[in-house]
């Protein structure tokens, strides 16, 4: 969230902690006010209840998350296709985050709820950000119709290798690799396929 207030990036603060030691659905908005320092009205004023505080912690926490792989992409020679490799980063990250893996792992069924309300705007946020990853001029010239489509079937796919079991192993940035060249690459939308990323 940026632009937030200094009290509400406390109260966000704050709920990234609780949430990493206690998981989601244990946390009360107490816990919250108390290790912010602030009262529950004054979570209150900023969200009208928990689930607002959960949907705007994992926002935030997606932004950070994907201003990170976006840095690491421009920095790095992808170890295999340009799209293959900014998969695998994302899915690797997400894994090592201290409080999405939390949700994944614990709470699945949260994921699936707050999936239900938010997709369309996932798939917002997820645009912005291929629109932030992707080399000067590429989403330009594939057209907004395409980042569309990319970063819903990379939501998709995400959702698939970390809420599905999978027969083969998708453990290592190697095994994401493997997986993400045999059935995300396929799935490209074809604007992206005929326009190389680098």
């Amino acid at each position: 969230m940026q632009g937030a207030d200094p009290t509400t990036e406390a109260i966000l603060d704050a709920a990234v902690v609780e949430f990493e030691q206690h998981g989601f659905r244990r946390v009360a908005l107490d816990d919250v006010a108390r290790r912010a320092r602030v009262s529950r009205t004054t979570i209150y004023r900023r969200f009208s209840n928990k689930d607002e505080l959960v949907a705007a912690v994992i926002e935030r926490e997606n932004v950070r998350l994907f201003a990170d792989i976006a840095v690491e992409l421009k920095n790095a020679a992808p170890q295999s296709n340009y799209y293959v490799e900014a998969f695998t980063l994302s899915i690797m990250k997400f894994r090592r985050h201290r409080v999405l893996e939390r949700m994944i792992t614990d709470e699945p069924g949260l994921v699936i709820e707050l999936a239900a309300t938010h997709y369309r705007a996932g798939i917002e946020r997820m645009a912005e950000a291929l629109r932030t990853i992707f080399p000067t001029g590429l989403a330009e010239r594939i057209g907004e119709q395409a980042v569309t489509e990319l970063a819903d079937t990379i939501l998709r796919y995400a959702a698939m290798v970390l809420l599905l079991p999978s027969a083969q192993p998708l453990e290592t940035a190697d095994d994401i690799r493997a997986f993400a060249t045999l059935h995300f690459l396929p799935s490209l939308p074809v604007a992206l396929r005929a326009v190389p990323a680098r």
